[in-house]
């Protein structure tokens, strides 16, 4: 029984020991230049992916969620909806490029794949892509899209 026991204590202290060495090499610092870019770079794109995924799905309160503490603060999720009208079908998005403005402020350009609906074509809709750029900050330890 003692053999059982220590064997349950010895693998709860070898997981502590991991969890804890996890948690000291993800703690980087927005200081920390290159290394703390590098690392974040694919924290933005899948955040960015996530927010797109979650408008191409017409999830708007999904989409809002990734909008800054600040923002929604001031604008409601129905204020935020109101501002997507429907003569756009988004089809696809996906990160092309992360640029740091400073350490906490990003620019994330997103090729969005679109369909829209042009006045005077009897209906005819058409297919194309633009290039946006957002940019988002980084607060509270998270990355927020922000509209300025």
């Amino acid at each position: 029984m003692f053999s059982k026991s220590r064997s349950v204590f010895t693998r709860a202290g070898l997981a502590c020991v991991a969890l804890w060495a996890l948690s000291g090499c993800a703690v980087l610092q927005p200081n920390d230049g290159e290394q703390w870019q590098e690392s974040q770079r694919p924290v933005l794109t899948a955040r960015a992916e996530a927010r797109w995924g979650a408008l191409i799905k017409g999830d708007f309160e999904k989409a809002y969620t990734f909008s800054s503490p600040d923002f929604r603060a001031v604008v409601s999720a129905q204020q935020y909806r109101g501002k997507f009208g429907r003569a756009l079908s988004w089809r696809l998005a996906r990160v092309v490029n992360v640029s740091y403005d400073a350490p906490t402020v990003a620019t994330v350009s997103v090729e969005v794949t679109y369909r829209a609906s042009l006045p005077g074509t009897g209906g005819e809709t058409i297919e194309t892509q633009s290039l946006n750029s957002e940019k988002w900050i980084y607060k509270n330890r998270e990355w927020w899209y922000t509209a300025n």
